[in-house]
């Protein structure tokens, strides 16, 4: 479980590194056009992996035609939506808000894993989904002026990421952390191209190399992901996504000079109760 919560931890802040990323490439790309591009830039890498793959045709082979393939290419699709909604919404709202409200995924997590993993929730998965629910209704404040229709998009994100997640925790024993990636870079050029003659802009010298930054710390972020829900419940894992608000607050303030607010401050310190509440050792029979 160490391990798993080590992966959540990286992937969260790796996840919210590059959707800063994008938030910046956004004033020159579409968001579709981004995760395209980050699609075609994971499957160029793996080709010239395979150039010196010690069996390429295998290689080639567990891609096209992956263990339970309906299953794998249902998942990465439905990577590939939450990946291009989360762009969008990093793009309307600021990046802390834009985590806060994704926020509602490891709510859905729990629901998730209850009922199509049959997951045992105990009472502290409850007790620390609670706070860190808590602390991102405090960070974003409803009825303020971040809750229009732009708020909707993130918590879509969150909710196709939720499933996401629940479809790659019940592959984990035909697919691998390699394969949920690949998967989802392949689905990535096959939906996506289609709107390409649309959607393109020619990007400038400066917008790709922060294309492939972002492809780099994106694909990260998925290795980190898939490698956890494959050690770990998502339920269990649910409440250390959390961590991401934190993560957020520091790139806001890093990469856009905006800081935080008292609100922010405390919404990090219930999202921190929260994590701790799950970290804390069980009491032992004796």
């Amino acid at each position: 479980m160490n391990l798993a919560v080590l992966l959540t931890l990286a992937a969260g802040f790796l996840y919210t590194l590059g959707y800063a990323i994008a938030k910046i490439l956004t004033d020159a790309l579409d968001p579709v056009q981004i995760t395209f591009l980050r699609s075609v830039l994971v499957l160029a890498g793996w080709g010239l992996w395979l150039t010196r793959a010690a069996e390429p045709a295998g290689a080639v082979r567990r891609l096209v035609a992956p263990q339970r393939a309906l299953d794998q290419r249902l998942a990465a699709a439905m990577l590939i939506f939450s990946t291009t909604i989360a762009v969008l919404g990093y793009s309307l709202v600021p990046v802390t808000e834009a985590s806060a409200l994704g926020f509602t995924a490891p709510i859905i997590l729990v629901v998730l894993g209850a009922l199509v993993l049959h997951e045992k929730v105990t009472p502290r998965r409850w007790v620390a989904i609670a706070l860190g629910f808590a602390g991102m209704l405090v960070v974003v404040r409803p009825g303020g002026e971040l809750f229009s229709w732009a708020a909707a998009v993130p918590v879509c994100g969150a909710l196709t990421y939720a499933l996401y997640q629940v479809m790659t925790r019940r592959i984990r024993g035909a697919a691998n952390e390699w394969d949920a990636t690949l998967q989802g870079a392949l689905a990535g050029v096959v939906l996506l191209a289609p709107a390409m003659p649309w959607l393109w802009r020619a990007p400038a010298v400066a917008d790709v190399a922060l294309v492939v930054l972002y492809a780099a710390v994106q694909t990260a972020a998925l290795l980190c992901i898939a490698g956890a829900v494959r050690r770990a419940e998502v339920s269990g894992l649910a409440p250390w996504h959390y961590s991401r608000i934190v993560f957020a607050l520091g790139l806001d303030a890093v990469l856009f000079a905006r800081l935080p607010g008292v609100w922010a401050i405390a919404g990090c310190g219930l999202i921190a109760a929260g994590g701790l509440v799950l970290a804390w050792p069980s009491r032992r029979p004796r």
